[in-house]
């Protein structure tokens, strides 16, 4: 579902000028660097005796990194915006700058593809089918109301009605999900008490594959305590993305096209268009404006 009339012949669809999760920030230990590849750049993760992160690429060249809420962000550059201008996106978690558990698996498909499959309301109960989750057979129409937020938009609060799992932290729960540019799924789950924050970031290794990482934060003791067996549950769901992603792109290989039907896949036709406005923006030299306007979407899931 790449951008197509976006891209020129020379041009792989990547968004540069923007931070990328490079990985969770206590993988990187002092004296052993790490290998990363984004962007199509082979780049070397350093941690230096005094704590401090730094990265080069393969022609020697140092990349920009910060560390941020438990993660390790790498600037790539492009001619138009070299270094950043602004810090990674924060997502003010309870964890205190703490990622509690991180899964992650590599996706065969371009960011674009992933995007679609991480926007795409509709596709939980077949997609992600399980007595634990959700299945096909238990849909329920939804009306959600989304806002433009920064390189996004966003899901207002709501009460959820269809997973039982958002009741483990306790009642009168409400949930906000928000998507930003590059490639982050930000969704906070609170109450009174207590707070989880679940972030789903995309990183493109190349034009071909993308890292997909589920990233928590959480202050409520019972998720520490059920934690171990969390991977049980994270690394099937995962896996489940990684399956049907390899289906679609053996489909695209017999010349298989894409169809966009509204709501449901309004969230994508979004993305889309604030990904052309933010490179047509920088290529021309004025501010971004954001062409998400305020929508009530329906569908059914």
């Amino acid at each position: 579902m790449r951008d197509e009339a976006a891209m020129t012949p020379s041009d792989d669809g990547l968004l540069r000028g923007v931070w990328y999760v490079a990985c969770p920030a206590s993988t990187l230990r002092r004296h052993k660097p790490l290998n990363a590849r984004i962007c199509g750049a082979a780049l070397t993760l350093h941690r230096s005796p005094d704590g401090t992160s730094s990265a080069v690429d393969e022609a020697g060249h140092n990349v920009t990194t910060c560390e941020q809420d438990g993660l390790l962000w790498a600037f790539m550059g492009d001619e138009i915006t070299p270094e950043p201008t602004s810090l990674p996106p924060t997502f003010d978690d309870p964890g205190r700058g703490r990622v509690r558990f991180v899964e992650e698996a590599l996706l065969p498909c371009h960011i674009d593809d992933a995007a679609y499959g991480l926007l795409d309301p509709a596709h939980g109960p077949y997609v992600h089918a399980s007595p634990i989750w959700r299945s096909s057979k238990t849909l329920k129409d939804k009306a959600k109301d989304y806002v433009p937020s920064e390189l996004g938009f966003t899901m207002v609060p709501h009460a959820p009605v269809n997973s039982r799992l958002y009741n483990i932290i306790g009642g009168s729960i409400r949930v906000t999900i928000a998507f930003r540019l590059p490639g982050l799924r930000i969704e906070r789950i609170w109450n009174e008490k207590h707070t989880v924050v679940g972030v789903t970031a995309l990183t493109p290794i190349d034009a071909d594959q993308t890292v997909i990482r589920q990233i928590f934060y959480w202050d409520t003791p019972v998720l520490s305590a059920i934690r171990p067996i969390a991977r049980l549950v994270s690394r099937p769901f995962l896996q489940q993305d990684v399956r049907i992603m390899a289906l679609r792109q053996k489909g695209l290989t017999f010349g298989a096209k894409g169809m966009l039907i509204r709501d449901a896949d309004q969230l994508f036709v979004w993305y889309q268009r604030i990904k052309k406005e933010l490179r047509e923006a920088r290529a021309e030299g004025r501010s971004f404006v954001n062409p998400v306007k305020p929508a009530t979407l329906r569908w059914r899931t």
